[in-house]
């Protein structure tokens, strides 16, 4: 079946930013809870492509045992958005991941971003780095990943078996199992690669036509 739309998540996949934003969470608890780095190496390692707003309930749970307000996830929003920010315009791209997006535009294929992040910040992100017209569509947090993709294949009558999916983390490949999307597994190797030994595991983006 032809492709008729490509799918990516977008740190990890089209940039390389996880590492900007664990140390983010890093900064925001050093001061407070010193031993706190060595929790958010790990939990960031194996809770990829959740919702920042999730893990951060969760390091409040762990760190200080009790639950967070509205106003406080806000602030914390505001927070660690200003912390990222200037680091993400930076962060280099995937290897493969601007050519397979521009390869894609030249083709009519369309590309969607579903992310863990919210949609509006990554849209941002795709302005200033001006990749916005490679871009048919955003979508991000706080739906979960499986609901993105509903959504996506939903709002643009696509089949599952049409469409692709790159990500990086296990969230991702749930999301995409959930939908009976095509998964590969974006990964530096099969070594560190967090996905089913099954999986297709690339180091760099593309799509072979």
């Amino acid at each position: 079946m032809p492709l008729k739309a490509a799918i990516f998540d977008w740190d990890g996949t089209i940039t390389d930013s996880n590492a900007i934003k664990t140390e983010a969470f890093i900064e925001l608890f050093k001061d407070s809870c010193p031993e706190a780095a060595e929790y958010i190496h790990a939990y960031q390692q194996n809770k990829g492509g959740i919702s920042r707003f999730e893990k951060y309930r969760h390091y409040i749970r762990h760190f200080f045992h009790h639950e967070v307000s509205t106003a406080e996830l806000d602030k914390f929003g505001q927070r660690y958005a200003k912390l990222c920010r200037d680091k993400l315009l930076q962060a280099p791209f995937i290897p493969g991941a601007l050519e397979t997006l521009q390869d894609l535009k030249q083709k009519n294929i369309p590309a969607f971003i579903v992310t863990g992040s919210p949609a509006d910040e990554i849209r941002s992100l795709a302005n200033a780095r001006e990749i916005s017209p490679l871009i048919k569509d955003i979508y991000g947090s706080p739906r979960s990943k499986d609901i993105l993709l509903a959504t996506v294949l939903q709002e643009h009558k696509l089949s599952p078996h049409e469409t692709l999916f790159f990500g990086d983390a296990i969230t991702d490949y749930n999301a995409a199992k959930i939908n009976n999307i095509p998964f590969i597994g974006v990964s530096k190797d099969k070594k560190s690669s967090p996905f089913p030994p099954d999986t297709t595991i690339v180091n760099r983006i593309f799509i072979q036509f």
